[in-house]
């Protein structure tokens, strides 16, 4: 799952950079995504090292381009056509203490779609606007299903290689309490759901917990297997997965809605603002009345969605970083 925001930044004025630089990441931070700047100060180095040899996949990394409209020996207007030239369709905002000029400079530019204009003074505001327009594309197309798909896989990836590599570092009195609790959990899905699991029972120690918590969610369910995480986290980490409602919390924000979004069909209402996840075949009704519309997954749902994922990417990425630390990869 990738949740960076890459930037392209190219100004000549270094120091205008290094004072922004903090802010512009805020900015980015504040829609939930973490920012990745790539600056030069020096268009011709710009041109040598990403035009010469253009390759048009390479702009695929970025997500937007950040350009002083006059740098020096060349201006906004002139850099627009070379990139539109070259197929680079990527948005771009350009910025100048003299807005007026800049924007009669580019009047009469070719290709200015995805071009935008700020001043100095409203940068930040313009840069926030950019990505927000981007965002709502998405929760447009529903791409918000496949985001929280994406999202809840990784995390269960790292759920597990996480109490994996920490089971081993615990002690042996440390590891029999955490195979106890492992037992009690796939007995209490065993009852569930009928099945039984002699196999797995037979294994004992580090083999048991592998096997259990990579099995299939009927042999554990979700939320255990992330409860068993934190349980180990405990020994080692005092953070949010460390905390006794930590699985509980992450269900009911994220993998109840991804169950609710996962085998559905969605479809717009009239006013084309709300999904509508339908499940049983049936022709897709609305009446109309958005004042009473009952439906949650609107743009506001799908921004907090999208909150929720990015602050979860963050713990398991602080987690993930820890292991590493404890237990460094081969």
């Amino acid at each position: 799952m990738d949740m960076t925001y890459k930037i392209l930044w190219i100004d000549d004025a270094e120091d205008y950079v290094d004072s922004t630089k903090e802010l512009v990441v805020q900015a980015i931070q504040n829609r939930f995504m973490d920012a990745d700047i790539e600056s030069y100060s020096d268009y011709d180095e710009f041109k040598s090292e990403k035009l010469e040899n253009f390759d048009a996949t390479s702009f695929d990394f970025y997500d937007l381009i950040l350009m002083d409209f006059a740098l020096s020996g060349t201006t906004g207007d002139a850099v627009i056509r070379e990139l539109r030239s070259k197929e680079i369709y990527t948005d771009i905002v350009f910025y100048s203490s003299d807005k007026e000029n800049m924007e009669s400079s580019l009047k009469n530019s070719d290709q200015l779609n995805g071009v935008f204009l700020a001043d100095r003074a409203n940068l930040l505001e313009i840069i926030g606007r950019v990505v927000q327009k981007n965002l709502k594309r998405e929760y447009r197309i529903s791409n918000i299903r496949g985001l929280i798909m994406d999202s809840t896989s990784e995390f269960d990836y790292i759920c597990q290689s996480t109490t994996i590599a920490l089971f081993e570092k615990l002690s042996s009195e440390q590891q029999d309490v955490i195979v106890r609790k492992a037992k009690e959990y796939v007995e209490s899905a065993a009852s569930k759901s009928g099945q039984n699991f002699e196999g797995l029972n037979k294994k004992v120690g580090k083999s048991f917990i592998k096997n259990a918590i990579q099995s299939v969610e009927y042999v554990m369910d979700n939320k255990d297997r992330y409860a068993l995480m934190g349980l180990i986290v405990k020994f080692f980490d005092d953070g949010p997965i460390a905390q006794e409602d930590f699985s509980q919390k992450y269900s009911d924000e994220l993998i109840k809605p991804r169950n609710k979004l996962a085998h559905a069909k969605l479809v717009y209402g009239k006013c084309h603002q709300k999904l509508h996840p339908i499940k049983n075949r049936s022709i897709p009704s609305c009446d109309g009345k958005c004042d009473s519309c009952s439906n949650e997954y609107d743009m506001e749902k799908c921004e907090s969605l999208r909150a929720a994922i990015y602050n979860y990417y963050k713990v398991f990425q602080n987690i993930e970083k820890k292991t590493n630390e404890l237990v460094p990869l081969e």
